[in-house]
């Protein structure tokens, strides 16, 4: 068998083995259950997008076996659908007329990210129309019998809980998936470089450039939750959030342009990946700061125009 078939069979195998992690419940067993994409990115990024698909039918095919369809049929649609179509896209390349090669931009792969939890968004409403409060009545109902099951308390407490998480509990989600995702791809792709297996070169941060129109979607989002009432708005309240987070990233890539050229680089942007971590806040500072890019084009005034990656 060649070396890519194992590659991509062990791949699968220790995605499985990640994500029946989340089944234990631990906090060390949750750590596992969020590097599921790991694996899968490795081989996607490091082989192909074909041997990719083979590690997801070996993960799912095992976690049929040691659990059940259901969980099988969500493992390939959270984790493995993500990461076949974004490896795919993040391999293909054009040389450029200027030589060498123009690989598929940061922001590209950022912006089909959000269009895939913006989908998911979507279904969740559409699936969940025909429950009682549709998908804000299920959600409520969720948390609050989550929360009188993990943590106990008055029903007056866990109605002030379950009123403060549940409008933007969807959205919650979904950036937290969003931003494993990208995790678990920069860290594939860092370990594919450090061993010498990286087919593509690493996308600079700096470079993350998204498409002109990406703050039209978020001001029609904005006025859905303003205007909109009852579902539609509370729609549009999550529709923001996760539109919001593509927005971060260019926040990022601002920090990234202006510390370049800086003598205290890297503490610039330790600084700043901390203070994210640490205070929260700081995050949405970055996404308007991410707003003000789009709109003005802070990085042109740095004289750090986004250019295209090339090799």
């Amino acid at each position: 068998m060649q070396a890519p078939v194992l590659h991509a069979f062990a791949a699968g195998l220790a995605s499985a083995l990640f994500a029946l992690a989340a089944t234990i419940g631990t906090p060390g067993a949750i750590i596992f259950a969020y590097l599921t994409q790991l694996p899968l990115f490795a081989v996607g990024l490091g082989h192909s997008a074909g041997m990719l698909a083979i590690s997801g039918a070996v993960a799912a095919a095992l976690l049929i076996v040691l659990e059940s369809g259901l969980f099988a049929v969500i493992f390939l649609v959270i984790n493995v659908l993500p990461a076949y179509w974004l490896s795919r896209l993040a391999l293909l390349s054009r040389p450029l007329p200027e030589g060498g090669v123009g690989w598929y931009p940061p922001g590209l792969l950022v912006t089909w990210l959000t269009g895939m939890a913006v989908a998911g968004l979507v279904t969740a409403y559409v699936a969940f129309s025909g429950a009682e409060g549709g998908l804000p009545g299920t959600v409520e109902r969720f948390l609050r019998a989550g929360l009188a099951l993990m943590v106990g308390g008055s029903e007056s407490q866990i109605e002030r809980a379950v009123g403060a998480v549940a409008p933007l509990f969807p959205s919650i989600v979904l950036v937290s998936w969003m931003v494993m995702v990208v995790v678990n791809g920069a860290l594939a792709q860092g370990a594919l470089v450090r061993f010498g297996y990286n087919r593509r070169p690493t996308p600079r941060v700096s470079d993350i450039e998204l498409p002109r129109w990406a703050l039209a979607p978020v001001a029609a989002a904005l006025a859905l939750s303003i205007l909109g009432g009852g579902v539609a708005s509370h729609f549009g309240s999550n529709l923001s959030l996760v539109l919001c987070l593509p927005f971060f990233f260019v926040g990022l890539a601002v920090v990234h342009a202006y510390a370049r050229r800086r003598p205290l680089r890297w503490v610039i942007l330790v600084g700043t990946y901390a203070a994210v971590m640490v205070f929260g806040w700081p995050a949405m500072a970055l996404v308007v700061l991410g707003f003000v890019e789009q709109w003005a084009g802070i990085r042109r005034r740095l004289g750090e125009p986004p250019s295209a990656e090339k090799e």
